[in-house]
Order: C-alpha cells, then sequence, then structure tokens
C-alpha cells in the first residue's frame, strides 16, 4: 500500500477547547451577569489571537500546505 506525503494532520491544540469555553460563559453571561459575558468575549479574542498565531507559526516553520 502506498503512504500518502500529502496529507496534513494537523498538531494538537487546546484552543478550540478555549474558544468553546469562552462561548459558553458568553451565553451564560447572557443569562446571569454582564461581567460573565464580558470575561467570556475577552477569552474569546485570546482564543482566537492564540489558534492564529499557533497556525501562523506552524506555517512558518515550513508545515504548511505550500510544499
Amino acid at each position: 500500500m502506498e503512504k500518502h506525503p500529502g496529507i496534513h494532520m494537523p498538531s494538537p491544540s487546546y484552543w478550540p477547547i478555549t474558544l468553546a469555553f469562552s462561548l459558553a460563559l458568553i451565553a451564560i453571561g447572557v443569562v446571569f451577569s454582564p461581567i460573565v459575558s464580558l470575561i467570556g468575549i475577552v477569552l474569546l479574542l485570546v482564543s482566537f489571537g492564540g489558534w492564529t498565531m499557533e497556525n501562523r507559526k506552524f506555517d512558518q516553520e515550513g508545515g504548511g500546505h505550500g510544499e
């Protein structure tokens, strides 16, 4: 059986679960307290930024699809 060298599997990351948790905080905050929503929004922005920077770092190291 031939191996497929073009298959790309992303490395494990905690950012997706952090993003999901921040969305849950925002939803809980809508029901209970605007402060919780604010914390969720800040965590959401941090999660987006962290996940984006993680992918850019991976691409700069030569692990992107452009090879």
